[in-house]
């Protein structure tokens, strides 16, 4: 049987990192997209491409677009706003374009967006969850979500399944180290209130959600990739503590990331609790439901 093809952009991002093992462990052919010049495999299934020029095939079954540069890093100017702007909407615009021009239809396209969509609760009382049809917010965050998908969906003859990501969780990279460190050290715990979302999911969960979107044949568009329990900042720092083995005493005032961020605080202090309806409502059963048991499989094999 003649194995199905899976074009990834941005495959050497963290999600990538982890995302090409996976496929190739299944059985998938990989063209694997990079701006990283010195990128090459060994493996016969995957090739890795810094165009899509360099692309000879016709036969893409899937596509998995999760271009974008890190919005956690560099202060946001409007010069940055502007690069993380360009890096998701023109590498999302270029990968249809070039779709089209091809004439190619893959059976189905994952592309990337996040739970920043949500944007913001500017009262801070985190009361209510959102699902995939809560309304986007006039704010940054939720503005670059909101471009990216609407570049991905425009191309209305394509199958495009948008996927908004929470934090993902897993080892070797993201955030989690950052967030872990100040644990690590003994020093800060609780940020601001502590009652912040924390909305998250395994890496594992990631890629089993997408593969599971591959062939559903639902008419949503739209999926939450966040794990289903609810957590808040300060409930994160405590089970983080105890796995680590760690008694954080120190508890950082908001203003202090203020200062030091201005509005990209926002991704640390605020935020919007979320939940995955639309993959529950198909079936989808998470292997990483709940953060302990999420942080324990990641920090006891670390």
């Amino acid at each position: 049987m003649q194995k199905l093809t899976v074009l990834v952009t941005g495959a050497s991002g963290f999600i990538g990192s982890h995302l090409l093992p996976f496929l190739l462990k299944r059985q998938y052919k990989v063209i694997a997209l990079t701006r990283q010049t010195n990128k090459s495999s060994q493996h016969p299934d995957l090739q890795w491409v810094t165009s899509f020029e360099q692309i000879q095939t016709q036969q893409i079954d899937y596509v998995i677009n999760l271009a974008g540069e890190n919005i956690g890093q560099k202060r946001w100017s409007s010069e940055r706003k502007q690069q993380l702007i360009n890096s998701r909407v023109n590498t999302t615009q270029r990968l249809y374009e070039w779709l089209q021009q091809q004439q190619i239809f893959p059976k189905c396209i994952i592309s990337g967006s996040a739970i920043g969509y949500y944007g913001i609760d500017p009262q801070e009382q985190w009361n209510t969850s959102c699902d995939e049809n809560t309304p986007a917010q006039a704010i940054f965050m939720s503005e670059l979500c909101q471009a990216w998908e609407q570049t991905a969906l425009k191309f209305s003859q394509q199958n495009t399944k948008i996927i908004r990501l929470g934090i993902v969780f897993g080892q070797g990279g993201g955030i989690l180290p950052q967030m872990l460190l100040p644990i690590r050290l003994n020093a800060a715990g609780k940020i601001g209130s502590g009652q912040q979302p924390v909305v998250w999911i395994h890496i594992q969960d990631v890629l089993s959600a997408i593969e599971f979107l591959f062939d559903s044949n639902s008419a949503q568009k739209v999926y939450n990739l966040v794990a289903p329990e609810q957590t808040n900042q300060q409930q994160f720092v405590k089970i983080a503590s105890k796995i680590l083995k760690r008694k954080p005493f120190i508890s950082l005032p908001k203003f202090v990331f203020e200062l030091a961020l201005g509005e990209q605080s926002q991704l640390i202090l605020n935020g919007q609790y979320v939940q995955p309806k639309a993959l529950q409502a198909l079936g989808f059963e998470f292997q990483y439901p709940t953060l302990d048991i999420a942080l324990g499989e990641i920090l006891l094999d670390d």
